[in-house]
């Protein structure tokens, strides 16, 4: 392979390289649009919490409506210290609802369940006296609409607008009677012959509790007080109908509407697939869930529920003007008494404030909704943002995506913020955001993965390139000696193995780490560089070198640090950490002995660069054992005690005792790097 071949190897990708992270991309998004088409728990659930942030935020509400939402007659705390504890007589009840219809209120939805007889009504008292005591009271003194509270209520109820409260039961433990519940026929009609599984999904009730057959014959109207918390215990939609005995039955909330409105009916209105989309409410569409539930619009911003103390009412301090055209609820806030439910903005409601929420959506006709459309646009939305990030992630750089991914995130957040306050539809922007997400972070691990391997790959070629320069470069100096034949791999090889022994010792473990000892391996070959600037009749003179030869040769130390700085001069700094630092040392230091008496410095002891005792080693024991034109090889054991002899004056004694601890490595090298001349001759041995 030429240059510009290799070159373009490794700067540039096979054709198609993309692909594969396009794919991964493409599958990831196909099972993200798996998992919203089956609603996966988890997404219902980080759908819920996304909404109530949204809800809290509201950051595109539109002002609330001019129309009066409804008023609360509330049986709080003030209330129960003024006249005493709950249950109050039905009596003061009638007495507390009579009150408010003298205002001519439009409807009057009450929410309490009066499931029992009144045991403060005196013909009760007189009946528990004589069955438990055997005693019989006299009632004849006793005004008549004292001996019967229920009768009196009833009367009350008969008179006026009022919707009484019952719950439906879905485990067989309410009432099967021909009253309860009150008002099947006509309140919401079965669904036409047309549409039949419009209420497939709705909750069909078993049985009610309801109020006594009096009460509930008495009054005009009646509501079931149902609430339908989510799985995470959030209160965020009501069920406006439930079905029970194939019929169909409005809730308190949607029963005051009617009732104010003066209707006795709804229709339902089936969507797509002939689902419950929701129903027509004096011309008007109410979105609902396929279950029947109605999604609260609530708003942080709103005014407050507008609300009185029962007591107040009771005492005469509220004129009756205060009720005049409105829907009134009557109810309990107390603690203890209602049951209070966490409310989308992060609060805790009493079910009453959220039958009221439903009342102010319908009177203002203003709603939330989840429409099958939403989730139609949510899916397309996923696909578009799955496709074009495995796009972006495979084509752009990291910075480019990063950057393009958190607009696109920001977008689909701000969009579906702005949705909903504006539109009323609530469109999730969590599997977008999560396709997002999943694809910038597992494509761009994939992307990395590839990098780095191709990176890897890079790396390996380039060392591989270095090496070569490395070994042409000592190459080139021994041509001037034809006689050295492997003496650079086999100096490669003794300092790998002094520097790894010289690693075992505590003092070294830190300074000779595997990347140290590598390097040390590389510049090995560079220790003899110098030799190059020797002139050949020097350096290939046979016999004893003259004393002036002798210092023109120590010149190739200089020679040899020369040629390695001016390339680090021309490179910068980049490389003064690399192996040409231990390449310089070694070639300038190399022999320098531990006594002080070498070249070309005469430097002593631990002045010695550790690169330059290492190679001194290792240089002395190769010329030892290989046959030169001006004298004959030692043997191995030749060549180790004189070495061990030298410890302390020429060598380093500590490094002297490893390369003892190393000599068999050291005569395994020799054996299996020969010279070419030594290849045919067997390793002299000593004799005796």
């Amino acid at each position: 392979m030429d240059f510009l071949a290799a070159r373009k190897a490794l700067l540039h990708r096979p054709k198609g390289a993309h692909w594969p992270i396009v794919l991964a991309g493409l599958a990831l998004t196909l099972a993200l649009a798996l998992m919203h088409l089956v609603r996966a728990d988890f997404c219902t659930f980080l759908d819920g919490r996304i909404y109530d942030t949204q809800v809290r935020a509201a950051l595109f509400a539109p002002p609330p409506g001019d129309a009066p939402g409804p008023l609360l007659v509330d049986i709080d705390e003030r209330s129960l210290a003024r006249f005493g504890q709950w249950p109050w007589p039905r009596d003061r009840i009638a007495r507390l609802l009579e009150r408010i219809g003298r205002g001519d209120p439009q409807s009057v939805g009450v929410d309490i369940v009066f499931a029992e007889p009144d045991r403060t009504s005196w013909s009760v008292s007189r009946a528990a006296f004589e069955r438990e005591y055997g005693i019989r009271l006299d009632l004849a003194e006793v005004p008549e609409h004292l001996l019967d509270h229920d009768a009196t209520l009833a009367r009350v109820l008969a008179r006026g607008p009022f919707a009484l409260a019952y719950g439906f039961a879905f485990n067989g433990e309410g009432a099967s009677l021909p009253w309860c519940p009150g008002h099947p026929v006509g309140a919401v009609p079965a669904v036409a012959p047309a549409e039949p599984s419009a209420a497939d999904r709705l909750f069909h009730a078993d049985s009610a509790v309801c109020s006594l057959e009096a009460l509930s014959r008495a009054a005009p109207a009646a509501g079931f007080i149902n609430v339908t918390p989510d799985d995470d215990g959030v209160l965020r939609r009501l069920p406006l109908i439930i079905a029970h005995r194939e019929q169909l039955y409005p809730s308190l909330a949607l029963r005051t509407v009617l009732q104010a409105k003066g209707h006795r009916e709804v229709r339902l209105r089936p969507g797509r697939g002939g689902q419950l989309a929701g129903i027509d409410l004096d011309g008007r569409f109410v979105p609902l869930d396929d279950r029947g539930q109605l999604l609260v619009r609530l708003h942080p911003h709103s005014p407050p529920l507008d609300r009185v103390s029962a007591g107040e009412v009771l005492d005469g301090h509220i004129p009756p003007e205060r009720f005049a055209g409105r829907i009134v609820l009557v109810g309990t806030t107390a603690m203890g008494l209602e049951a209070h439910h966490t409310s989308p903005l992060g609060t805790l409601a009493p079910g009453i404030a959220m039958q009221a929420a439903v009342i102010d959506n319908l009177q203002q006709d203003r709603f939330f909704s989840a429409p099958g459309w939403a989730r139609s646009l949510e899916l397309g939305l996923l696909v578009f943002c799955g496709v074009g990030s495995a796009l972006l992630v495979a084509w752009t750089g990291a910075l480019t995506g990063f950057f393009a991914l958190l607009a696109a995130a920001a977008g689909l957040w701000l969009g579906s913020a702005w949705l909903l306050p504006t539109h009323g539809v609530f469109a999730s922007p969590l599997v977008p955001l999560m396709a997002l997400a999943a694809n910038f972070s597992l494509l761009t691990f994939l992307k990395y993965r590839r990098e780095e391997r191709a990176l890897r790959q890079r790396n390996r070629d380039l060392l591989a390139m270095q090496n070569f320069t490395i070994h042409c470069l000592a190459a080139l100096a021994e041509t001037r000696d034809s006689e050295t034949g492997h003496h650079i791999v086999r100096c490669q090889h003794y300092v790998q193995a002094l520097a790894e022994g010289l690693a075992r010792r505590p003092h070294f473990a830190a300074l000779l780490d595997g990347e140290t000892v590598d390097l040390l391996c590389k510049s090995a070959p560079l220790h003899d560089i110098g030799k190059i600037g020797v002139a050949d009749r020097v350096l290939l003179k046979p016999g004893r070198l003259s004393e002036d030869e002798y210092e023109e040769i120590k010149q190739h130390t200089r020679y040899g640090r020369e040629a390695i700085e001016r390339a680090e001069q021309f490179y910068g700094g980049a490389v003064r950490q690399s192996f040409l630092q231990f390449g310089k040392e070694m070639a300038y230091s190399h022999h320098e002995h531990w006594d002080g008496g070498g070249y070309p410095e005469g430097l002593r002891g631990e002045a010695i660069p550790l690169s330059g005792r290492i190679m001194a080693i290792a240089d002395v024991y190769d010329a030892l054992i290989c046959r030169r034109r001006y004298k004959p090889s030692f043997t191995h054991e030749e060549a180790v005690a004189l070495i061990e002899q030298g410890g302390g004056s020429h060598f380093d004694p500590l490094l002297t005792e490893v390369f003892l601890e190393r000599q068999e490595v050291f005569r395994r090298i020799a054996r299996e790097f020969p010279d070419r001349d030594d290849t045919d001759q067997p390793e002299r041995t000593t004799t005796g």
